[in-house]
């Protein structure tokens, strides 16, 4: 007789979304920086560095996106028994998204006038922006699955306030208060933690 598949854990499924997310990040990070040194060589131009940044950011993003609706289809499919298929990406409005990221790209090259380290705060944008992305679409795909809500589950370094926002003291199982799968994830740049599907006591 076939054992039966093991499903993983919360924990596990949480380890899956951040090295998703710092793969992402880490990519946009290497590009950025390229994009910089060739910028400040003189072989691209500012009108040219302000479209990469763009450009490259919400490709990444996308595919931060895609990348969280497919582990967390898998993974709400293993917790329900259910064959399921991706929830499909969120939808984004792309010329709401060029301004937005178009803004932040001229705020930063701007910068380089100044005592600010640009980039660094490249850096850090290019990790952040695909972090957010997953974690918006992770709730798009919990909602699709028909998911009412989820519990936060704590990246590898997590700060006092994302602990702080599992509130496992609210929870009668002591796992993590379950947010309404349509109220938005709690966030601040940097942070790497998972929405985890709230289906049944997650073995952490």
């Amino acid at each position: 007789m076939t054992a039966p598949a093991r499903i993983i854990t919360a924990a596990e499924f949480a380890a899956i979304f951040e090295e998703l997310v710092t793969s992402q990040g880490q990519t946009a990070a290497d590009g950025l920086a390229q994009a910089y040194s060739a910028w400040q060589s003189g072989r691209m131009d500012t009108a040219q560095v302000e479209d990469l940044i763009v450009r490259l950011l919400a490709t990444i993003n996308g595919y931060a996106r895609a990348g969280a609706d497919i582990i967390g289809t898998t993974y709400v499919g293993d917790l329900t028994g259910r064959q399921l298929v991706p929830a499909g990406v969120a939808a984004v409005n792309v010329d709401t998204e060029f301004d937005r990221l178009g803004k932040a790209a001229k705020t930063l090259v701007a910068a380089v006038d100044t005592d600010a380290d640009v980039a660094m705060q490249l850096d850090r944008m290019a990790r952040n922006e695909p972090a957010e992305a997953a974690q918006r679409q992770m709730l798009h795909t919990y909602r699709g699955h028909g998911i009412k809500g989820y519990r936060r589950h704590t990246d590898a370094d997590p700060c006092e306030l994302c602990t702080w926002l599992v509130k496992a003291h609210l929870d009668p199982e002591g796992i993590g208060y379950i947010y309404p799968a349509n109220k938005p994830f709690h966030r601040h740049t940097g942070c790497k933690c998972a929405p985890v599907p709230a289906i049944r006591k997650e073995r952490a």
